[in-house]
């Protein structure tokens, strides 16, 4: 403590105040009684004033601007979880059509497997063409074959029905034959072509004459085996 705060005295100062205080009451207590009110709501004024300036007018406008802050992350939080809940139901949605597209996709190329596996049973061998073409030729005793040879083999790949695993392999062997004779015993070797139980798919059929009006009928045909090795037909 300094020297000046020692040297002061308390009881003198108490005094002194104690002694203005009952000035001021005298002085207050000789006033009529509107004076002694319009200084009472002054000193109250006064001391409102006070109060309001220094805590509840800054108090509300921090309460207020706290109670704004709040609002507005609220707000966000409320629109950040529409948007989530959006993208959540925008997600379902997409899953929905693409699980959907994707049974209609497996669906479809089931039925065309199936399509195509009864279309294949119907082929004939590739190892029984030329036997079968020969017998039919053999029906035509007029009928010489001049060449029957392989043409070149050809992969099918066929997409898995479930879409997953190794496509299945089927191979396409192809036969063409020159065939020398009448025109009515040609056709009707191709009939008999065409009327056997099991079928052969014609790729090409063109017809020249010679100048002796001999016809050669050249014959491109094919069919479809899970057999990989080529097959050589050529006599």
């Amino acid at each position: 403590m300094s020297d000046a705060v020692k040297n002061i005295n308390w009881v003198a100062l108490w005094n002194q105040g104690l002694l203005r205080w009952r000035r001021a009451r005298r002085s207050f207590d000789a006033r009529v009684l509107n004076e002694r009110r319009l200084l009472i709501i002054a000193v109250v004024a006064g001391v409102w004033f006070v109060l309001d300036n220094a805590w509840v007018t800054p108090g509300y406008k921090q309460l207020a601007a706290s109670m704004a802050r709040k609002n507005q992350a609220e707000q966000a939080v409320l629109a950040l979880q529409a948007r989530q809940r959006q993208q959540l139901e925008d997600m379902a949605r997409a899953q929905a059509a693409v699980k959907s597209e994707l049974q209609l996709t497996r669906e479809r190329m089931q039925r065309q497997s199936e399509e195509f596996e009864k279309a294949r049973q119907v082929l004939v061998p590739a190892r029984e063409m030329r036997a079968l073409l020969e017998g039919l030729l053999g029906e035509q005793k007029s009928l010489r074959v001049t060449s029957m040879k392989t043409l070149p083999r050809e992969e099918i790949q066929l997409p898995h029905v479930d879409g997953t695993g190794q496509a299945a392999l089927l191979y396409r062997h192809g036969l063409e034959i020159r065939v020398v004779g009448s025109f009515h015993d040609l056709l009707n070797w191709l009939r008999s072509i065409e009327s056997m139980p099991r079928k052969l798919m014609w790729d090409e059929m063109s017809l020249e004459a010679d100048d002796l009006a001999a016809l050669t009928l050249t014959l491109k045909v094919h069919t479809l085996s899970n057999d990989r090795e080529p097959l050589e037909m050529a006599p």
